[in-house]
């Protein structure tokens, strides 16, 4: 298959060159990524300021890298769009991204959105995230990423999009993974206020997430038990059962 890969980490991730290495013998890879750390961009477009590519390998090479100065959706909009418009790839992966991307926090994610770029387009998309990456927790990673692109997208011809997390630890086989509902992800003490050395206020964005229990089991309590955990996600926020009670109310007024 010809792979189109992508992050939010940026061209340099460990988490992105290995994982497109070990991908790279037995598939097409080409990785259009951004220049620079765009973590938490989500969806976000540059519309203001021209973009920049370069090119980090060879034509011929494979891995085929490219470091675009913009955000991830810039960066898929720009490969699916025109870049390889005369190539278009078989599926999208994007990471393996460092840090949980579970439950509702996907809407802020930018390795998710650039793996639901691929929705706009017709082909299946994985996003790929675990807890804390390191080289190590990438080699026992990539075994399990690899079947599973086999025989979900190739053998089973899956054309949706897929978002998976790990846990740090812990085996990766399909004895641990999961296909569950998407969760909730809340947070106390979000803002964290603080007075510089000259006594001027600043604020940095944080929080301490709150573990609640829900109705349902969902990707964010079985990654808490140590499970690779699998969501399917799409573009669509439409609430079906909202749209229900205001048809309701329109009619009763």
């Amino acid at each position: 298959m010809h792979i189109l890969m992508c992050n939010d980490d940026g061209i340099l991730a460990p988490g992105l060159r290995r994982l497109a290495d070990y991908l790279s013998q037995f598939h097409r890879i080409t990785v259009v990524a951004p220049a620079t750390e765009q973590s938490a961009k989500s969806h976000a477009l540059t519309t203001e300021n021209p973009l920049k590519l370069d090119a980090f390998s060879e034509d011929t090479s494979n891995p085929r890298l490219y470091a675009l100065t913009g955000t991830p959706a810039d960066c898929m909009k720009f490969a699916l769009s025109y870049l390889l418009v005369d190539d278009m790839p078989d599926m999208v992966v994007s990471g393996i991204n460092h840090g949980f991307n579970l439950g509702s926090d996907v809407l802020y994610s930018g390795t998710v959105s650039a793996a639901m770029e691929s929705c706009f387009f017709g082909i299946p998309g994985l996003a790929l995230s675990v807890e804390r990456y390191s080289d190590t927790r990438g080699n026992e990673m990539h075994p399990f990423i690899g079947d599973l692109i086999h025989t979900i997208f190739e053998k089973h011809q899956f054309s949706g999009l897929l978002n998976v997390n790990f846990p740090k630890d812990g085996l990766c086989d399909w004895e641990h993974f999961k296909i569950v509902r998407q969760g909730l992800q809340t947070y106390s003490n979000i803002i964290d206020a603080r007075v510089n050395s000259r006594g001027q206020d600043y604020y940095w964005l944080a929080g301490n997430l709150d573990h609640g229990k829900e109705a349902f089991p969902t990707d964010v309590e079985y990654a808490r038990k140590g499970y690779i955990t699998g969501v399917t996600l799409t573009w669509k926020q439409q609430n079906d059962e909202d749209m229900e009670t205001l048809e309701n109310i329109l009619k009763e007024s």
